[in-house]
């Protein structure tokens, strides 16, 4: 199996993987349609399944459009009222089984009170989402603060080779922003200026070993974060309250 990704919007990403033997497709976060039915047709594929993360509209927009095209995809997400289409509702450690893989979900909320992310952890996959960015995390809408901080410490704890895909092309502006936090990082300088010279402009896949050096989300125990702390007037041991002000100071950053 092989994953693509597929554009949409101005920044998202519709991951597509793809079981070549049997010429299907599994898609998930479809927020436009469009993307995925021009590459199922290019690709001689059938979409087979899709899965949600949240019930945000550019995550779910196409989903109807795609099961009037494929209507025997079935459609894998979390308990919640505001996802109608779902046909097989998902909770944490359930498993999804697709073809010869488990997709394990994992109960992240946060940036909303329902959001869910797949693990696949004999490929090392990590389909997450608004709840993990390369270089930073989502916004709280729907979930609460503690969720988030919760959930990127969830995350955090997954093997470092996991590879991360997310559900936004933000890494270049969270690495900016990771830069005025951690300003003598070298690794957060070295990437952004590696991201700046390659020709593609998707970033992702992430991994979590790149993220725990990369992303102030994920380092809130790290003496760096910890002398951050202290300008901040934070006690250097509040992960919670570190992470907090790291968000507002986010949700601020142009």
């Amino acid at each position: 199996m092989s994953i693509i990704a597929l554009p949409a919007f101005n920044d998202n990403y519709i991951w597509a993987i793809i079981n070549e033997s049997k010429h299907t497709l599994t898609c998930v976060d479809p927020g436009d349609a469009t993307p995925v039915l021009s590459y199922a047709k290019n690709n001689h594929l059938t979409l087979q399944n899709i899965l949600i993360t949240h019930h945000h509209h550019d995550h779910v927009g196409g989903v109807n459009e795609l099961l009037q095209a494929f209507p025997k995809a079935t459609v894998y997400g979390p308990a919640d009222e505001r996802l109608p289409q779902v046909s097989s509702t998902v909770r944490d450690e359930h498993i999804v089984h697709i073809d010869h893989y488990g997709f394990r979900v994992l109960n992240t909320p946060g940036h909303t009170s329902s959001h869910i992310c797949y693990q696949e952890p004999t490929k090392n996959w990590l389909f997450c989402g608004d709840t993990l960015f390369s270089a930073g995390c989502g916004r709280v809408f729907d979930g609460t603060i503690e969720q988030l901080h919760d959930s990127l410490c969830l995350l955090r704890n997954l093997p470092e080779d996991t590879q991360i895909y997310c559900g936004h092309e933000y890494t270049r502006q969270n690495l900016r922003f990771a830069a005025t936090i951690e300003p003598d990082n070298a690794t957060i300088s070295a990437y952004a200026l590696y991201l700046e010279e390659k020709k593609s402009t998707c970033s992702l896949p992430s991994n979590i070993a790149l993220e725990k050096q990369i992303n102030p989300f994920m380092r809130t125990d790290t003496p760096a974060l910890q002398q951050f702390a202290q300008t901040e007037g934070i006690y250097p041991s509040d992960s919670l309250t570190i992470f907090k002000r790291l968000r507002q100071m986010k949700d601020n950053f142009e």
